[in-house]
């Protein structure tokens, strides 16, 4: 079962994790989770009407699936990005999911900092925006996220990270785009995925990370 009706972390993470194992949600999983992420929408602590995470997920604390906590504004934002990103897969047939969607995601477009640097507040953020503007309901996605990966490319370290970016959920982000400059910055980051995966590592998060790092190694080889 994908839905947690006690937590829209949880059943974010859960769908997230079927699509990173390539595992198939049924149908009928898939509206009934999307039917209530969209349920959540506007409620209290919610981005821009965006979907709210639940009263037991603030007091628990906001992980994204790779690991990195998040507080404050960002926490409900990217909370906000990745529950409208599952609605849209699992549910954009169903006319209800369809029109609370376009309701919440509305702004998205008009957005000064995205549209003018293909970016949107933090790093953390603009991943988050990224990854549901990738797959959403939106036009001109590859010219704006390629001036988004630009400035990711300004960021660089020197030493295989960003300084703005987290480098996890970067790679998890970078790993769905498929553009020319995403792969050059995952080849870039390339000799940190090598050397975090020479250490075994245990937790659902690490578990996490080791697949998204040895897809993304099997991306650039």
């Amino acid at each position: 079962m994908i839905l947690d009706p006690n937590s829209l972390i949880k059943t974010i993470d859960n769908i997230n994790q079927q699509f990173l194992l390539g595992n198939a949600i049924t149908q009928e999983e898939g509206l009934e989770a999307s039917r209530w992420i969209i349920s959540r929408q506007g409620g209290k602590g919610s981005y821009r009407d965006m979907s709210a995470p639940t009263q037991p997920d603030f007091e628990q604390g906001i992980r994204l699936f790779t690991g990195e906590r998040l507080v404050s504004a960002s926490a409900r934002h990217i909370m906000g990005q990745e529950a409208a990103r599952a609605a849209w897969l699992l549910g954009s047939t169903d006319p209800n999911v369809r029109l609370a969607y376009d309701h919440a995601t509305a702004w998205m477009c008009e957005a000064p900092d995205f549209q003018q640097s293909g970016t949107f507040c933090c790093g953390r953020c603009t991943l988050a925006f990224w990854r549901h503007f990738w797959v959403g309901n939106f036009e001109h996605k590859e010219t704006q996220i390629v001036k988004g990966l630009k400035v990711m490319k300004n960021h660089r370290l020197g030493n295989g990270k960003w300084q703005r970016f987290p480098f996890f959920y970067a790679i998890y982000t970078l790993l769905d785009l498929d553009l020319e400059l995403a792969q050059a910055e995952l080849e870039y980051a390339r000799p940190v995925m090598e050397r975090y995966l020479k250490n075994t590592r245990t937790g659902a998060y690490s578990e996490r990370r080791v697949t998204i790092l040895h897809k993304a190694l099997e991306n650039i080889n």
